[in-house]
C-alpha cells in the first residue's frame, strides 16, 4: 500500500521508558474561562456516571453494570457457584442455543444499501449513488466487515443494544530493517526503525456498553442525547506514540489520580479521574466527550484536557452527529435509552427449566443411591451400593431407604411438568425444529413449514433492528467517504500537458454487467472527466486486457464536494441469494408470473436464475447469436432428414456386444 510519511524513531520503545521512580506531575495553567469550562465538564462527567450506576426498575432493580454482567453470564452459559456441597452445578445451555438460532437466521440475510443522490433541483444524478455503493462495499471488504457484522448482531442479541463507532483511521506501522551483518553477529548488526503512515480508511469498532455514558436516559434515540462520552483504559506507551508531540501530553501522569468526585478543584489541579488509581500504573483513562447540540468534542487523558475549549465535533464527525451509532433490539419504552435483551427477557423461564432439570438429576441420583437407614448396629461403607459389591455381616432388611418411594426416580407428573416448561420456552422463543433439533413424536412437513413461518414472524422485529443498524452505519460511512476518501494520495505527471495532476484512490468491484454477465465496475476519481467516446474506448481496452466486461464511473472530487447534494439511503433485507429459501422464493415468483400470464424478460430471468444458483450466466446460457445459430442448425438438419431416402437399415454406431447379446441378435 502506498505510504504517505516516514518518521525516524527509536529502535525499541523500551529506550524511552522512564525508570520506576516517583513521578512529579505538573499542573497546567488554566485561564478563568478554561477553569469555568473544566468545572462544568467535570460535573457533567460525574453526573452521567452516577445516573448510570443507579438501580433501575427496567433492569429488575439492577444497575446497568449488573444488567450487563447478567446478560454476559447467561449468554455464555457460565456455571454459578453452588450453595450446598451436595448440589451439582448445571446449565442446560438452552438460552444460548435459542439465541444462536435467532442469530443464525439473521445472518442469513443480506442488508444491502441503495444510495440515490439528488442535486439542488431534486433531480437524480445518474450512477453517482452506484459509485458510493461500490466504495462503501470496498471499504467494508477491506476491514472484513462480514465477520464484524455477525459480531454486531451477536452483541445486540446478547445485551439488547449495540454501540458501534465509525471513524477515519490513519494507519501507521513500525518498519524495521537490519544492515552491517547477519543474524547472530550482535555487534555488527545495525537496526533502523521508521514509522510509516499508510493510507487511511474508515473503520468500525464495537464499543462495550460499560464504556458508554449517556447524558439523558430518557432519550431513546442517541442523536437526541444532550451529550455522551466513552471511557477506555489504554496503555501509556501506546498512546505516547501518537500523542507525545501534543502540547498537553507532558501533563498526563502515568497513573490515573486517586481523587474522584465533584470537587471543583479536582480536574483543575490535575488530581481527578472517574475511576481513580485502582486502574494501575502505566494506564491512562481516556475520556472522549461529545456534545452534539453545541458542536463540541474533548479528549481527556487521566484528567488532562488535550484539546482547546469548544473544539468542534465536526472535525471528528463530518456530519456533525455523534461518532457512535446505537441500535436496540427490543424497546423497553419509547422514552428509555436502553433496549431489552433476548437473554434478559427469557432468563427467568430458562432458569425454571434448568432448575427442574437439576432436580431431575438429583432425583435420579437418589434413585441410584437412595438415602438409607442402617439397622445392623455395624458401621458400613457407602460402597455397598456399588454394582457387584459383596458385603459380610448384613442381613436382608438391615439397610432400608428413608422413604419407600424414593428409589422410583422422576415421577410421571414431574416429567410432564418438564415437558410443559420446555413447550413454554419454545413458544416464547423458537421450536426445536427451527434450531435444527428433532421434535419428539411424528412431525409432518406442513407442521415444519408452519413452525418456521411462525418463527419468522417472531423474528420480524429482530430483522428490522438489524436493517436499521446497517442503515445507520452506511449513512455514517457515506459521510466519512465524502469527507476523506477523495483526498489526493499522490501526484502523477501528465505527459501531454507536462504538469502534475492529483492521484486518487480507485475502486473496482465485481458486478453483473447488464446483458454481458459477470464483470467489473470501477470508480475512478479524476480532475478532468474525458469525453464519452474516450471512456468507451478505455472500457473496451480494459475488457480486452481482463477478459471480462468492464464499466467505469468517473467522478470529479472537486465538483463533488462543491455540489449541494441530497442523499437518500435505503437498506433492503433479503435472504442470501444462494440460500435454499431464496431459491424457493424465486421459483414461487416465476410460477406466480406464469400463472398470471405475465410476459417476462428472458435476459433478466436468466441473470436472476444464475445469481440465485450462484452460476456464471455467460457460461450457463447461450447468447442471442449462439441461440439463433443453434436454432438455424437444428432446422437445417430437420430439412435434410426429411429429404433423405428411406433405407432398409438405419445407421448405428459400432458397439461391443456380449456373447449372449450376439446370439440374440
Amino acid at each position: 500500500m502506498t505510504t504517505k510519511t516516514k518518521q525516524k524513531i527509536n529502535n525499541s520503545y523500551l529506550q524511552s521508558k522512564k525508570d520506576d521512580i516517583e513521578e512529579v506531575i505538573e499542573v497546567p495553567e488554566y485561564s478563568d474561562d478554561e477553569r469555568t469550562y473544566l468545572k462544568i465538564l467535570q460535573k457533567r462527567l460525574a453526573d452521567a456516571k452516577l445516573e448510570r450506576d443507579k438501580p433501575r426498575i427496567e433492569f429488575d432493580n439492577l444497575t446497568f453494570e449488573q444488567y450487563w454482567y447478567v446478560n454476559e453470564q447467561k449468554a455464555n452459559t457460565e456455571l454459578e457457584s453452588v450453595k450446598n456441597k451436595i448440589d451439582t452445578p448445571y446449565q442446560s445451555g438452552t438460552l444460548r442455543t435459542k439465541m444462536l438460532a435467532f442469530l443464525s437466521s439473521d445472518v442469513g440475510y443480506s442488508f444491502q444499501a441503495n444510495i440515490t443522490a439528488y442535486d439542488e433541483n431534486n433531480i437524480e444524478i445518474n450512477r453517482l449513488g452506484n459509485a458510493m455503493e461500490n466504495i462503501i462495499e470496498k471499504t467494508e471488504e477491506l476491514e472484513n466487515d462480514e465477520e464484524w457484522q455477525m459480531l454486531r448482531l451477536y452483541e445486540k442479541m446478547k445485551h439488547g443494544y449495540v454501540f458501534v463507532e465509525d471513524l477515519w483511521d490513519d494507519n501507521f506501522v513500525i518498519d524495521k530493517s537490519i544492515s552491517g551483518g547477519s543474524i547472530g553477529e550482535k555487534s555488527k548488526i545495525r537496526v533502523s526503525s521508521t514509522r510509516k503512515n499508510y493510507l487511511g480508511q474508515p473503520r468500525r469498532k464495537i464499543i462495550s456498553g460499560l464504556s458508554v455514558y449517556l447524558g439523558d436516559y430518557s432519550k431513546y434515540m442517541i442523536e437526541d442525547q444532550p451529550y455522551i462520552y466513552t471511557v477506555t483504559i489504554e496503555n501509556y506507551e501506546t498512546l505516547e506514540q501518537t500523542y507525545k508531540e501534543w502540547e498537553m501530553w507532558k501533563y498526563v501522569s502515568r497513573t490515573p489520580r486517586s481523587f474522584s468526585g465533584h470537587s471543583a478543584d479536582g480536574i483543575i489541579s490535575n488530581k481527578w479521574s472517574l475511576y481513580g488509581s485502582k486502574l494501575g500504573k502505566d494506564r491512562v483513562e481516556v475520556i472522549r466527550y461529545q456534545d452534539k447540540p453545541h458542536n463540541e468534542f474533548q479528549l481527556i487523558f487521566n484528567g488532562v484536557p488535550m484539546l482547546p475549549i469548544g473544539f468542534p465535533l465536526t472535525e471528528i464527525s463530518p456530519d456533525g452527529e455523534y461518532t457512535i451509532v446505537q441500535q436496540n433490539l427490543e424497546p423497553i419504552r419509547h422514552n428509555f435509552a436502553i433496549g431489552k435483551s433476548f437473554i434478559f427477557k427469557n432468563k427467568n423461564l430458562i432458569a425454571i427449566l434448568d432448575e427442574m432439570m437439576k432436580m431431575g438429576v438429583f432425583r435420579s441420583q437418589q434413585a441410584a443411591v437412595p438415602p438409607s437407614i442402617n439397622l445392623s448396629d455395624r458401621v458400613v461403607s457407602r460402597s455397598i451400593f456399588m454394582p457387584g459389591q459383596m458385603s459380610r455381616g448384613l442381613k436382608p432388611g438391615d439397610i432400608q431407604p428413608v422413604m419407600q418411594d424414593i428409589a422410583k426416580g422422576i415421577s410421571a407428573s414431574e416429567f410432564e411438568m418438564m415437558n410443559m416448561v420446555k413447550s413454554t420456552v419454545d413458544e416464547n422463543t423458537v421450536s426445536q425444529t427451527f434450531t435444527g433439533q428433532r421434535e419428539k413424536g411424528s412431525v409432518t412437513a406442513t407442521q415444519i413449514v408452519e413452525i418456521q413461518r411462525q418463527a419468522r414472524i417472531m423474528m420480524g422485529l429482530l430483522t428490522l433492528s438489524s436493517k436499521l443498524l446497517e442503515k445507520k452505519l452506511d449513512s455514517k460511512r457515506l459521510m466519512i467517504i465524502l469527507s476523506k476518501w477523495f483526498d489526493p494520495i499522490d501526484k502523477d505527471l501528465d505527459e501531454v500537458r507536462q504538469m502534475l495532476k492529483n492521484k486518487y484512490r480507485r475502486v473496482s468491484v465485481n458486478k453483473t454487467i447488464e446483458n454481458e454477465g459477470p464483470g467489473i465496475e470501477m470508480v475512478i476519481p479524476t480532475d478532468t472527466i474525458p469525453q464519452s467516446s474516450q471512456i468507451k474506448e478505455y472500457e473496451e481496452q480494459l475488457s480486452n486486457e481482463l477478459g471480462k466486461p468492464v464499466r467505469t464511473i468517473m467522478l470529479n472530487p472537486k465538483e463533488l464536494r462543491k455540489a449541494k447534494l441530497t442523499w437518500v439511503l435505503t437498506v433492503n433485507s433479503k435472504p442470501q441469494r444462494t440460500t435454499e429459501l431464496s431459491k424457493l422464493l424465486f421459483s414461487a415468483e416465476m410460477a406466480d408470473a406464469k400463472a398470471l400470464g405475465l410476459q417476462l424478460n428472458p435476459e433478466y430471468v436468466q441473470q436472476r436464475f444464475a445469481e440465485v444458483w450462484d452460476e456464471d450466466p455467460s457460461r450457463l446460457f447461450l447468447s442471442k447469436k449462439e441461440a439463433m445459430a443453434t436454432q438455424q442448425g437444428g432446422q437445417q438438419m430437420g430439412m435434410q432428414e426429411q429429404q433423405r431416402p428411406e433405407t432398409s437399415a438405419s445407421f448405428s454406431p459400432k458397439v461391443s456386444l456380449g456373447p449372449q447379446q450376439e446370439q440374440q441378435a
